[in-house]
């Protein structure tokens, strides 16, 4: 755990360099894994060999977002509004695809205007709209993939507890930003699907929160049935990156729970993907729906998964339990 601390700290923007003498071989190596090493360069004073690209692919999805955004209406997620926006300089934060909000309603113009500038979908679409996953890939010769989002919430498991509101999302925005506290929101939600399975997860959610209005972001978090996937992500800023949130305060009201407790100790020593549905599972008191709808999702929930039978999805359940076993 303390080598885990020590990458930790120095995966956050600005963070102070660790005493002379430290080695920094072993550190760099692993944050690589993190995808925080520009980050972990720059805490270090070390010139970074990744930086030209990170950079280069950063300018070409700017690129490509004004071009979308002069065709329709949407709001960079994630990767392009957190290195243009939040982080100090875009090429800390690196990016393999370009997430784009647009509105529900607005779906299939937003499919003619990507396809009127040359992007394809992966798969071929019935019904754009329909899916469970909420959102498409879309591939263009020359440029980065765009994932076409119509919902911030991108589900492969249940989440009936979950109430996120794009209205409210759509009205606070503020020139083609998200509002800092659904910001903060989002981002644990999106680090919870990915069990916090890398630095870059939380090191994300510490800068975007910095001076973070926390009484309304509780406030969201708890309307939007989120609140303790923010807990999750500050519990683990604080015990893996040496972080104390004044947010801890205002979301800690609800007991944990045992599957909570869990989730936090497998959390905090092995970060794998299957972690997200025990974190998932005790966010809800409907723990018998919840491994219902995992296992055998209703028909209209089962649009877009990769696996729909029963079998299949025991089948990819205990793979993902193998593989965090395996690198645990």
């Amino acid at each position: 755990m303390e080598g885990m601390t020590l990458l930790g700290r120095l995966s956050i923007v600005g963070a102070p360099p660790p005493p002379p003498g430290t080695p920094s071989g072993e550190l760099l190596r692993k944050s690589r894994a993190e995808r925080t090493y520009p980050i972990v360069c720059r805490n270090l004073a070390l010139p970074c060999d990744v930086s030209a690209s990170i950079l280069a692919a950063q300018l070409m999805a700017r690129h490509q977002a004004e071009e979308i955004a002069r065709e329709v209406e949407m709001i960079p997620l994630k990767g392009l509004h957190l290195a243009w926006k939040v982080y100090p300089s875009p090429e800390l934060r690196d990016m393999g695809d370009l997430d784009l909000l647009v509105r529900r309603s607005r779906v299939r113009e937003a499919d003619g205007a990507l396809r009127k500038l040359g992007y394809r979908p992966e798969v071929e679409p019935d019904r754009l709209d329909g899916s469970s996953l909420n959102a498409a890939v879309y591939w263009r010769d020359g440029g980065l993939p765009i994932h076409l989002h119509w919902h911030l919430s991108n589900a492969s498991l249940p989440q009936f507890m979950v109430r996120m509101d794009l209205a409210e999302v759509w009205a606070e925005a503020r020139g083609g930003t998200m509002a800092p506290h659904h910001l903060v929101v989002s981002l644990c939600e999106h680090a919870l699907k990915h069990s916090f399975s890398e630095l870059i997860l939380l090191t994300d959610i510490e800068i975007a929160s910095r001076g973070a209005d926390w009484p309304r972001v509780a406030d969201c978090a708890r309307r939007w049935g989120l609140d303790r996937a923010v807990l999750y992500a500050l519990v683990l800023l604080r015990d893996l990156m040496g972080v104390e949130s004044p947010g801890l305060e205002a979301l800690r009201a609800r007991p944990l729970g045992g599957e909570g407790r869990l989730f936090l100790a497998l959390a905090r020593r092995r970060r794998w993907d299957g972690l997200s549905a025990l974190g998932l599972l005790s966010m809800t008191s409907e723990k018998g729906r919840f491994v219902r709808e995992a296992l055998a999702p209703r028909r209209e929930a089962s649009e877009g998964f990769t696996s729909r039978t029963l079998g299949s999805r025991l089948r990819r359940a205990a793979g993902m339990v193998w593989r965090g076993l395996c690198r645990s």
